[in-house]
């Protein structure tokens, strides 16, 4: 435990810096398709139908195994302290479920962190590697995505551990680092079916390494000769490989039951996954305004420019007006992190499914590279520690609390903020999920409507007492992101475009994006105001007459 201090307080600071709200915070568009999986691979792990371990072609094996694990310990300890069974009806047990899993979640991003932490400590100094896992663990981005049940989180930082290893690996030797990449590799995979990009790019670093080495001392004593050091290269290079291959294998297996009953359907989901879902199907999305099949090229850098912090982006090009002063092994990190980085971006450019989320594996990596920055300024600053301290993190912290606890709607001051940010990169998760629930509220209050729990929405249309209740028209995507919010004030959120429930919806609202409301034909719509974030108009709000 002394050994590795640091790292328990990298993992403990982590975990404690995300509890606030959490739980209570978001829900995305696929978060109740990955608890549904959750529990489905859960019963089929316990259960011994190993098949029921395929849910998704992507395949969020890691998620899949946090969510059913959360789902144990809720259940658990709630039968513990209620002697009874989670009810279903009620939508605390919602909040409360979600909070048991993104903890975890949280815990897991957490260790892999420390796993990124201790290889930077042991190349540089403890300096160094608090500063980088700083950076990271508080780009307002990350934050946002870590803090979701979603697979970005972890995918990214296991992605970043991998490589960090591996690039100790060949600084230093030691197959034990090797073994360690690869086991993060294999995670990552599990993950998301993205990181096999880790297996070209594990062959290429390796070979790069071995091939630019200078002669050894071996070299010298047997005489070996442009041929023979080529064959001892190569040799070199396939077993490092073969190593970690295997190592990644064994992981992947291990821990993904399906492949020992199915490996044929498995494999088969996963290229369908790649090929047709990635890059033969289209996408369509708000992009600068216009709806897109693919947003192209410009895509991912437009991505980097608005939903970093200004911060990183200083540090990013801070890093190249200072990079001749840093030290060679500085240098090579940096270079070999950006190699990373951009290949990593040029592959997610191929596919026409491009997500801003997508980018964060590259993100994270980027913000490694920013720490370079702030570790020189840092050394060059004549203040006392605490003083650089303050002076390092009191931006950071600022905007956090400004934006806590929606951090999904952070864009950077630097490209607009959020005004410009919507009418450029379109919100794929709901925001503001806070000032739309006070704006009915008020609503609620203001026009006595009764709060109704503890009953269906189907009762209360057969019962005729519908009409006293709040009911609130949402587009399908953001519906299943707010729902748990209007349940939670006794109203109810219903999707706008099926009839059977919005016919009676009071109010329907529209993001100021994709404000469709003229395409309305059931209904007569008056505009009732607008709903804010920080000062910018983000959902209109329609009373039906």
């Amino acid at each position: 435990m002394k050994k590795y201090k640091y790292e328990i307080l990298v993992i403990l600071f982590f975990v404690i810096s995300r509890i606030p709200s959490l739980g209570h915070d978001n829900f995305t568009t696929d978060t109740w398709k990955w608890k549904s999986r959750s529990y489905d691979f859960g019963s089929g792990v316990f259960g011994l139908d190993f098949q029921k371990t395929l849910q998704k072609y992507h395949p969020g094996v890691t998620l899949m195994w946090i969510g059913a694990t959360g789902v144990k310990i809720y259940n658990a300890s709630y039968n513990i302290t209620h002697k009874t069974d989670p009810p279903n009806d009620v939508v605390s047990t919602v909040f409360e479920l979600d909070f048991v899993q993104k903890l975890l979640v949280v815990l897991v991003i957490g260790i892999g962190l420390a796993f990124v932490f201790y290889p930077i400590k042991k190349l540089f100094d403890i300096k160094n590697a608090l500063i980088t896992i700083g950076l990271v663990s508080f780009e307002p981005y990350y934050v946002a995505l870590t803090r979701v049940f979603h697979l970005e989180g972890l995918l990214s930082i296991f992605m970043l551990a991998s490589v960090v290893w591996l690039y100790w690996f060949m600084e230093e030797g030691s197959n034990k680092k090797l073994v360690i990449s690869a086991v993060f590799a294999g995670l990552s995979v599990l993950t998301k079916t993205t990181a096999l990009f880790l297996l070209p790019f594990t062959f290429l670093m390796l070979s790069l390494a071995y091939f630019t080495k200078g002669d050894t001392l071996e070299d010298v004593a047997v005489g070996a000769t442009s041929n023979s050091k080529l064959l001892l290269s190569l040799k070199k290079v396939f077993s490092a490989f073969l190593l970690w291959s295997a190592v990644f294998s064994t992981v992947v297996f291990s821990l993904w039951p399906a492949l020992w009953v199915n490996p044929k359907g498995v494999y088969e989901a996963v290229y369908r996954g790649i090929a047709v879902v990635g890059i033969e199907r289209e996408h369509i999305q708000y992009y600068f305004g216009k709806l897109v099949d693919d947003p192209g090229p410009t895509f991912y850098p437009v991505v980097f420019l608005y939903k970093t912090s200004p911060w990183i982006f200083l540090g990013f090009f801070g890093t190249f007006l200072i990079i001749k002063k840093l030290s060679v092994k500085k240098r090579k990190l940096i270079l070999f992190l950006l190699c990373y980085s951009l290949l990593y971006i040029l592959m997610l450019s191929i596919p026409t499914k491009k997500l801003d989320r997508y980018i964060m594996p590259s993100l994270v990596s980027l913000t490694a590279v920013s720490s370079f920055f702030y570790i020189w300024i840092w050394e060059k600053l004549k203040l006392k520690s605490i003083y650089k301290f303050l002076l390092l993190t009191i931006p950071i912290l600022a905007t956090l609390l400004y934006i806590h606890p929606d951090y999904l709607s952070y864009y950077s001051p630097l490209a607009g903020g959020l005004r410009n940010g919507v009418k450029v990169l379109e919100p794929k998760w709901l925001i503001g999920e806070r000032e739309i629930v006070k704006y009915f509220s008020h609503i609620q209050e203001s026009n006595k409507y009764k709060k109704s729990s503890g009953v269906s929405i189907e009762r209360l249309i057969t019962e005729k007492k519908i009409k006293d209740v709040l009911i609130v028209g949402f587009q399908e995507k953001y519906y299943t992101q707010v729902w748990p919010f209007f349940r939670e004030i006794g109203a109810w959120a219903v999707i706008e475009d099926i009839t059977a429930q919005s016919q009676y919806a009071q109010y329907f609202v529209y993001p100021v994006w994709e404000d469709i409301s003229t395409l309305e034909t059931r209904f007569k719509l008056e505009y009732n105001g607008s709903i804010y974030i920080r000062g910018v108009e983000i959902y209109k709000v329609y009373r039906r007459l």
